[in-house]
């Protein structure tokens, strides 16, 4: 009986140790999880657009480590494009062309403060002021935060003229009932014989002009100067501005991307495909197939991500249902304008 009895409790004991077992697996993954700050996912959003909640996961995933978790999102195809359904942003850019191309992002606590009339005015005159005076904020936000609040004819009345940036949105701050903050700005200088344009994304039909959530600079130049029709050089330069916002590209051309970054973006297709075709397979593939391949996804990676080698997002050119690569079709407009060549100097592009 006495035997039966123990036999009969060994079930209860195998549960209770395989519940003690999985608490224990919730423990050791909770200690992870809470280990990745608010900081970290932040920063790697940042860097890759992904949505918090896949940052959050890839950083769990690789300890911390902000590059394996880079790694570990190309490889499961979480792309750039997810930062336009994230959450709301908490911020809008504004461009300023006078003698330079301004984005500047200022950000408020609430969705509801960004959509004020006061607020975009405000970040309209920023821009304006900072566009105007491009050498005074080039140094960083420390030193933008320390210019002077100029007058203009879009500056509002809260926007106090004399003090410093820093006083006047602790004062605006006041007024709208939250904290006002500086994020980045983007300036670009035109070079000599080129220009420099920008496109907006509106935020919403209601954001006043010039402001958005996605914004894009970009400058252009030629050996032979603007020729004989510089509004129409502008136009173009505006058109490219408008596909850098839409197709977000990270390089200008493929040899300004930096080796490194091409050599871990091998790695990173290189595991990819390893992943996708087995260990069985991967044990038999010769280099000169693997090469193939390698060199077939980067060519996809040159046409994601490569200015010069991306399809141009245009009405006028998707109307025609043709597909052209940016260096073709500033080649063609080149043409067009009695000049030799049409060159990208640099971009910039803001995506909040």
């Amino acid at each position: 009986m006495r035997q039966l009895s123990r036999l009969a409790r060994l079930p209860l004991q195998r549960h209770k140790a395989s519940a003690w077992a999985e608490n224990a697996k919730v423990l050791d993954w909770s200690r992870r999880f809470s280990a990745i700050s608010a900081a970290q996912v932040k920063e790697l959003r940042e860097k890759t657009g992904a949505s918090m909640g896949k940052c959050r996961e890839a950083l769990k995933e690789e300890n911390g480590d902000l590059e394996k978790a880079v790694d570990w999102l190309k490889k499961r195809g979480v792309r750039s494009m997810e930062k336009r359904s994230a959450e709301s942003a908490e911020a809008l850019l504004s461009l300023g062309l006078d003698r330079a191309g301004t984005i500047v992002e200022l950000r408020a606590e609430t969705d509801f403060v960004t959509r004020s009339e006061l607020f975009q005015q405000t970040l309209r005159h920023l821009a304006q002021m900072i566009a105007a005076a491009p050498d005074d904020a080039a140094a960083g936000i420390e030193a933008a935060m320390n210019m002077q609040i100029r007058d203009g004819p879009n500056r509002p009345p809260q926007l106090r003229t004399g003090a410093t940036l820093s006083e006047a949105l602790l004062e605006l701050g006041s007024v709208l009932g939250e904290k006002l903050v500086l994020g980045n700005v983007h300036i670009l200088s035109p070079p000599p014989g080129g220009i420099v344009a920008g496109y907006v994304h509106p935020k919403s039909v209601d954001s006043m002009q010039g402001t958005g959530r996605m914004a894009g600079l970009v400058s252009l130049r030629s050996p032979d100067g603007l020729g004989s029709s510089p509004d129409a050089f502008h136009t173009t330069a505006s058109r490219l501005a408008r596909h850098i916002v839409a197709a977000q590209p990270r390089f200008v051309s493929v040899d300004s991307i930096p080796a490194e970054t091409l050599r871990k973006e091998r790695e990173v297709f290189k595991a990819a495909h390893f992943e996708q075709i087995g260990p069985r397979m991967a044990g038999t593939i010769t280099e000169e197939v693997l090469k193939k391949v390698l060199d077939g996804k980067t060519n996809k990676f040159y046409q994601e991500y490569v200015l010069a080698c991306q399809e141009l997002v245009s009405p006028q050119v998707s109307s025609e249902k043709k597909v052209v690569p940016v260096a073709e079709w500033l080649e063609a407009e080149a043409k067009q304008l009695g000049l030799s060549r049409i060159l990208v100097e640099d971009f910039k592009l803001a995506v909040l």
